[in-house]
């Protein structure tokens, strides 16, 4: 997922507007010289249009974990007072989501499972001596994992196809793993390249790299 850095950011700002918008309430008790039985109380119009515009920003970040929240920010919103009261609160439950871990959790169960799943593809393949398809998909394992643990330490690279290699290489760097992990890694794409471009492959190498892998995904789940 996005940086839940910028996201809770992002949203303490929202909040904070928006309960700065909350005191430009005004009351629309009459209209035409009559008197409204039930007035309705609104909040500044520009004010509101340029909060409601960065809620929104907000909610495009999220992109799908914005499901529980969207339908309170999105379609044409008036600036009533209970409108922006409505919004406010659901900003502040997304800080809560994001405070309580509850996005990233999510995140982290879709990939856990992915990945189980896969992992035990490679082990039935092992245990059939297909090793190289085992080696294959474990290799695809291994680099979903380099992938996500860069993308989550906000670890960018200049180059538009990064190797396993790079996001070794940027992980030690950076200092997320250390340089024995970072030489047990190597080993495991070492053998995952050859495993890819059908090279000579032993059966021992591919079940060290089986267990090394699910390894990989205990220690940094």
């Amino acid at each position: 997922m996005k940086n839940l850095e910028l996201i809770k950011k992002i949203c303490e700002e929202c909040i904070t507007e928006g309960e700065a918008l909350l005191l430009t309430k005004w009351v629309s008790d009459s209209i035409g010289g009559m008197q409204l039985i039930n007035p309705t109380t609104y909040v500044d119009l520009e004010k509101f249009k340029e909060w409601e515009s960065n809620c929104n920003v907000l909610i495009s970040i999220l992109e799908n974990y914005s499901d529980p929240w969207s339908k309170l920010f999105k379609g044409d919103k008036i600036n009533s007072f209970i409108e922006a009261k409505s919004m406010l609160g659901g900003l502040k439950s997304i800080l809560s989501a994001v405070d309580k871990g509850y996005l990233i959790r999510v995140e982290e169960l879709v990939y856990a499972e992915a990945f189980s799943n896969l992992m035990e593809q490679a082990e039935y393949l092992f245990s059939l001596k297909y090793f190289l398809a085992a080696g294959v998909i474990t290799r695809a394992v291994l680099e979903e994992k380099l992938k996500n643990l860069c993308h989550s330490s906000d670890l960018n690279f200049s180059k538009p196809n990064p190797t396993l290699s790079d996001y070794n290489n940027e992980l030690y760097k950076s200092k997320k793993i250390d340089k024995i992990e970072m030489k047990n890694i190597d080993f495991l794409i070492s053998v995952g390249n050859n495993a890819a471009h059908n090279q000579p492959i032993k059966e021992d190498e591919i079940q060290k790299m089986i267990s090394g892998v699910k390894a990989i995904l205990t220690k940094y789940n």
